[in-house]
């Protein structure tokens, strides 16, 4: 027994804590809190995994609504009116036409 007593106590001061901190109860919580933090199925890396995830979604769904909103905007024009819309975003034209290009510079 005294020679476990000494064991206790020299891996107490190795860690830097109280001799008298060295029991079963923290023994067993921290094993808990080192299996939660990393063996379990829900740990540290998954749950930075999921959360890269969350926020990689989170700017593609903006991204897509403001698609939307384009789409329906082009879907209004169209209604509106068709000649217009064909010959701005399909570059279509009646025969004997010219169409010329002017493009704008992007900064």
């Amino acid at each position: 027994m005294a020679k476990d007593k000494k064991l206790l106590d020299e891996i107490a001061t190795f860690i830097g804590i109280a001799p008298s901190w060295i029991n079963k109860f923290t023994i067993v919580t921290v094993c808990f809190i080192v299996w939660v933090a990393f063996f379990d199925k829900h740990n540290i890396f998954a749950y930075q995994k999921l959360n890269g995830t969350i926020t990689r979604m989170e700017m593609e769904k903006e991204q897509l609504n403001e698609e939307i909103v384009q789409a329906l905007k082009d879907k209004e024009d169209l209604n509106n009116n068709q000649e217009k819309f064909a010959r701005e975003k399909h570059l279509m034209h009646l025969p004997g036409e010219e169409i010329i290009l002017i493009e704008k510079e992007k900064k």
